[in-house]
């Protein structure tokens, strides 16, 4: 198994000692396992500039694609992501920060589907369930299928050792991680990915975006109220076909035509 570690910390401390517990964890389970460690700090990514190119041209085009595309290869190679940050300001670390604004292109054009992920968060204050929340809503609209989160507030003690419950709670979160992608197990989507994904997808169909919509018909993800490759019930379905008719109908009457 390989699993890529995308560290938002420019530092190698308190959240780096949880990332190194779930490796362990992860090469208990599988001697063999492998990581790719990314650290944010070392690759001198550029603020994004907000040119567009992404979603006009396709991410190829972005101006840091030589920065940013590399790490995406790795993120869609792996079979699990790892990706940490501590908490900054009430947020993600600046790093994160600019990473994910080179990354937007994937709420328009979501990818990882089959992908699960672990987000894990330090902080000495304020603000880790609020961090945890915002990686976890944004890989699910990339499409990670299950996310599973690693919250601390003061994870160690003055001694520098971890309280054993907070051990168990790594073990357990990282247990649960391995397993889904060893079963290659696949969860049925929340309502707010339904909700997100038919939402893009009523902007495909619109033509909103010429690169979005030829992404969406060349994966085949325009006939179905989600990716067709996750299990989802047609009963869960249900409300979105209604919803994604009414997305069509608003963006028909209020898509603002451009002068010719």
């Amino acid at each position: 198994m390989q699993y890529l570690i995308i560290n938002g910390s420019p530092r190698h401390q308190n959240t780096w000692k949880i990332v190194e517990r779930a490796k362990n964890r992860l090469s208990d389970h599988e001697k063999e396992a492998q990581f790719w460690e990314v650290n944010l700090i070392d690759e001198d990514i550029s603020q994004c500039i907000g040119c567009f190119n992404c979603f006009i041209n396709g991410e190829d085009t972005c101006p840091h694609a030589n920065k940013i595309q590399p790490i995406v290869e790795k993120m869609k190679k792996c079979d699990g992501l790892i990706i940490t940050t501590p908490v900054y300001a009430l947020n993600v670390s600046g790093l994160m920060k600019t990473f994910i604004d080179h990354l937007a292109y994937f709420y328009h054009r979501p990818y990882f589907f089959k992908k699960h992920a672990m987000i894990i968060v330090t902080t000495a204050g304020m603000g880790a369930k609020k961090v945890g929340k915002y990686m976890d809503e944004t890989l699910e609209s990339f499409g990670y299928n299950q996310r599973y989160k690693l919250c601390f507030i003061n994870a160690y003690r003055p001694d520098g050792k971890l309280p054993y419950k907070t051990i168990d709670e790594i073990y357990k979160q990282t247990d649960k991680f391995y397993e889904d992608i060893m079963n290659k197990k696949l969860y049925s989507p929340s309502m707010k990915a339904l909700y997100s994904y038919n939402v893009w997808r009523a902007m495909a169909y619109n033509n909103h975006v010429a690169k979005d919509t030829h992404y969406w018909k060349k994966h085949d993800m325009l006939n179905d109220e989600y990716c067709p490759q996750i299990p989802c019930n047609v009963v869960k379905k249900l409300p979105f076909k209604i919803f994604y008719k009414m997305m069509q109908g608003f963006l028909k009457q209020n898509t603002v035509k451009s002068e010719k």
